[in-house]
């Protein structure tokens, strides 16, 4: 073997020497590069939000430290050839201040990683200074306190790979320009409060795998065709207002692994071609408006672990399709209609940790196999038509937090020690079904029940308030609504949950009072307290014990027995939206306390025996949209001042002592949103108040998109499937005989004037009540003509003008008011033939008695041989009006009565938005894009 010549040794051992030089001088950071450093820590103040914690970069350049090399500093990076700053990652650094386009930070021109994420820049621009640093690769700024517009500068950042500016108030467009930035693998724009339409071209950007927009309502837009070279691997665009059908060429999207478009506005039918994705782990498409069936191509993505379909309008949904994606772990098909029985396929998803098939159509029983779900964690059967018992396999379920079973048709015995064993479930709901609860555990020390967060026992046929509820300290939400309890409240209850109870509802129970009442009730953090339909009779304890509840939003002690008077407190609470005393034997005046600033939304004080004024001060009650006084014993003139009240729909004054004319209306805008008007039974006098109800939008415009029953919803901040729903019922009075209704329509519409002393004519002004669907204006003192322009009340169901002292002929152009199925004239000094055609033939005579003049059918009076006028129109009555009934004599006067229940179907559907943030766990949580 040769040896090495000379030469050549020397050769390598000049270049080791060479390379381990070169090694050891790239640790040093250029000196223009340290004081751009040193200048950029300086432009900071401690961040008062740290708690006292330095800024990261507090570190950098102190004495006794590694002073002299800045690739050392906590968060710098340089490059190991030329000792250039190239990255500088301050993530949660505590820093606290502004960056401007002139700061230090921009000298770095190295830099190709800039991560500033998670600190407080206090709301300043996005500096455009950024535009220097040309070879940046990534740019982090999320949730780092910048605000305003995406700026032009980052345009020049034709290396930028990586932009990630979510969680900052950029409130405006994404700019055109991103389009253009084909280097871009990342886009994450999440949070960002982004507007406009976003430009549909970011989706073809050759590079681009991953597209985060979530959590922008105000972003629309919608999915181009892709093409088969899409590198996308993730597409999140949940809780946005994009739009459109998803495009059959969505399966050209190979890479695709995560697709949520949750909570926006796509529509259509969902293509079968999604089942082509088989590398997809997560879709999510709950809460659109996609239609037609579910695509069988479903049961192809074998490797999803996330599936949410609910809320949707699917057509014949079964879950035929499911059993073969064995790794789903998350399973959401709420409210998609779902039909048929839990078949046993869905049972091979044995890795489930959320179940969710409430409000939806399933049959039979529940299967026991739901038993054999060790991972399980949520279980949502609500809302269905199941039967049959709970299965005792549940009690297996070790990793239960929460079971949600209310609203089916479940029988049987619950023994509440079945869930002795589950120390994780914390959501226990069983209301409103057909079981018997059973406090089986009472006498065994050494075995306790879980610490509820929420407790369903509703409708549970218990006829005690349940002993083990003592031991319950953490209890949030308490459910004992619609049982048989009786007796008083026991004493240990003010020792429950005392720092956590926010809700208590004790309604439709036989509860007569309380036992050894203290001062005050002792949850301070009380939001709901809904005692109504009761027999409590004493209210010293109970009224004044309110006072200190300060964070009430919703008080109902409605259909009790209580005497007494109100307590001043009722109008400072700062944040009740519904007070319900209706139906007690309150008495006393109204105090005048009512604060400005009131969040009051409902207020019913009727069937009471109150006294006194109208108190002034409820016009402080600004959105105040539902008053009910009505069947007191208030003395008062009309309180006008209440037209001052923007928002109020339902105004009831009826049964009172109320007085004296009606005055026109200094100005056209008071009660610009009446709805349903009652003023019967009183002594008003003078002429018809016809100006204020022209007023109202309600009464002139009808509106035919809204169908449903008029209610107002109380919002929590804790998530439960869970929520209080109040409706406005009705009363009405026929020939004597009441009749409470409990809920009427949104659109419904109604004005009632009745038994006072009105007189003069019925103005022509009445005819511009185009949307009012029942008129009133019985026993009072009116005279004339009937109005003819009563045609152009096109909406007109019920129209009662008896006992009056009206004049003249029945107007023929009532015979226009094709939904008129009530109609009374009895008792006037009218004259001439009756109208014929549509609606009048169904009216019978009793109608027309006590009017000597009138004659023709169906009165045996006949008009000889004039022929009677006849409608002008020969449409046939119109099926769809709301009043089937035909009655003779119609007194119309509407209540606020309150139904508080568990009500969870319609508050998901018509307010989704909470419950998906529960359900799918999308309000915008720490790391959501992790």
């Amino acid at each position: 073997m040769k040896k090495m010549k000379p030469s050549i040794c020397c050769l390598v051992f000049l270049f080791f020497l060479v390379f381990s030089a070169t090694q050891c001088s790239a640790a040093t950071c250029q000196s223009s590069e340290r004081a751009a450093l040193l200048q950029f820590k300086n432009s900071f103040v401690p961040n008062p939000s740290c708690l006292g914690s330095p800024p990261v970069v507090a570190s950098w350049g102190v004495e006794g430290g590694t002073t002299d090399d800045c690739c050392s500093w906590d968060g710098v990076q340089c490059s190991n050839q030329t000792g250039n700053v190239v990255g500088i990652d301050l993530a949660g650094g505590c820093l606290y201040g502004s960056i401007d386009s002139n700061s230090s930070l921009f000298r770095l021109v190295h830099l190709q990683t800039l991560t500033l994420s998670d600190n407080n820049f206090n709301l300043s621009q996005i500096p455009g200074g950024i535009g220097q640093l040309t070879d940046l690769r990534q740019l982090d700024l999320a949730g780092s306190g910048f605000s305003g517009p995406i700026p032009s500068a980052i345009s020049r950042l034709s290396k930028l790979e990586t932009l990630r500016l979510s969680s900052i108030n950029i409130s405006s467009a994404v700019p055109d320009f991103v389009a253009n930035m084909s280097s871009l693998r990342s886009v994450s724009l999440g949070a960002c409060g982004l507007t406009g339409i976003f430009p549909q071209k970011i989706f073809h950007l050759p590079n681009l795998q991953h597209l985060v927009l979530p959590y922008n309502p105000h972003l629309s837009g919608s999915l181009p065709e892709f093409n088969m070279n899409s590198s996308l691997v993730r597409i999140w665009l949940e809780q946005t207002a994009f739009h459109g059908e998803l495009p059959s060429s969505i399966d050209n999207l190979k890479s695709l692994t995560s697709l949520k478009l949750g909570n926006s506005s796509f529509s259509g039918i969902v293509p079968a071609t999604i089942g082509n994705l088989t590398g997809l782990l997560e879709l999510e498409l709950y809460a659109n408006n996609f239609s037609g069936p579910i695509p069988s191509s479903l049961e192809r993505l074998t490797e999803l672990t996330r599936l949410f379909l609910s809320y949707n309008e699917f057509r014949d949904a079964t879950l035929s399709w499911v059993g073969k994606q064995s790794k789903l772990a998350y399973l959401g098909l709420s409210g998609i209609r779902l039909s048929g029985t839990l078949l046993p396929s869905v049972g091979n998803l044995t890795n489930l940790v959320q179940l969710l098939l409430g409000e939806n159509e399933l049959t039979g029983e529940i299967p026991s196999w739901i038993g054999d779900f060790a991972e399980l964690t949520d279980l949502h059967l609500y809302g269905n038509k199941l039967s049959g018992s709970i299965p005792k396999s549940f009690s297996q379920l070790m990793n239960l937090k929460h079971l949600y079973l209310q609203s089916n048709y479940l029988n049987g015995t619950v023994e509440m020690s079945m869930f002795m064993k589950l120390e994780s479930l914390t959501e226990l709901h069983l209301t409103a079904n057909k079981l018997t609860v059973l406090d089986d555990h009472v006498g065994k020390p050494n075995e306790t029940l879980p610490n509820f967060n929420l407790l369903g026992l509703g409708s549970c046929n218990l006829t005690q308030i349940p002993t083990f509820l003592e031991k319950q300290n953490e209890l949030e939400l308490l459910e004992l609504g619609e049982n048989n309890i009786q007796g008083q409240i026991p004493k240990w209850m003010w020792s429950m949950s005392r720092e956590r109870l926010m809700v208590l509802n004790l309604s439709h129970n036989a509860l007569t009072g309380v036992e050894e009442f203290q001062d005050a009730l002792p949850w301070l953090n009380l939001t709901v307290l809904d005692l109504s339909n009761n027999r409590l009779r004493d209210s010293r304890p109970i009224l004044p014990a309110i006072c200190k509840l300060s964070k009430l939003v919703a008080l109902d002690l409605s259909s009790n027995l209580m005497s007494g008077v109100l307590p001043q407190c009722i109008g400072t609470f700062g944040s009740l939206d519904i007070m319900n005393f209706r139906q007690n034997s309150l008495h006393g005046t109204i105090p005048d306390t009512f604060r400005s600033g009131s969040k009051l939304r409902f207020l019913d004080f009727s069937r009471n025996q109150l006294q006194g004024q109208v108190p002034r001060s409820l016009a402080n009650c600004k959105i105040l949209e539902i008053m009910d006084l009505s069947d007191n014993q208030l003395t008062d003139g009309f309180p006008f001042w209440i037209g001052t009240l923007p928002m109020l729909r339902l105004l009831i004054l009826r049964s009172n002592h109320f007085h004296g004319k009606i005055e026109e209306p200094e100005t056209n805008t008071e009660f610009p949103m009446l709805r349903i008007v009652d003023f019967s039974f009183n002594n008003f006098s003078g002429d018809l108040p016809l100006k204020y109800i022209t007023n109202s939008k309600g009464m002139k415009i009808f509106n035919t998109t809204a169908s449903a029953y008029r209610n107002t919803f109380i919002t929590f901040s804790f998530d439960y499937v869970w929520a209080l729903e109040f409706f406005y019922s009705t009363t009405i009075t026929m020939k004597g005989y009441q009749r409470d209704y409990s809920r009427i329509q949104e659109v419904f519409t109604s004005l009632d004037l009745s038994s006072n002393r009105f007189e003069g004519q019925i103005p022509d002004l009445v005819g511009n009540l185009e949307g009012l669907q029942s008129l009133n204006l019985s026993h009072n003192m009116l005279s004339g003509p009937i109005s003819p322009l009563m045609k152009n009340m096109a909406r007109l169901e019920s129209l009662d003008l008896s006992h009056n002292q009206l004049s003249g002929p029945i107007p023929p152009e009532l015979s226009q008011l094709h939904f008129l199925s009530i109609f009374d004239v009895s008792y006037n000094n009218l004259s001439g033939p009756i109208p014929t055609g549509n609606q009048f033939n169904n009216v019978d005579n009793s109608s027309y008695v006590g009017n000597v003049g009138l004659c023709g059918d169906p009165l045996s009076k006949q008009c000889g041989d004039s022929k009677p006028p006849s409608s002008d129109s020969d449409e046939d009555e119109d099926e769809g009006s709301d009043f089937k009934i035909k009655f003779k004599t119609v007194l119309i006067g509407y209540g606020c009565g309150a139904l508080v229940g568990m009500i969870v179907g319609n508050y998901i559907l018509g307010r989704k938005e909470e419950w998906i943030k529960k359900t799918f766990k999308i309000g915008i949580p720490k790391n959501w894009e992790e």
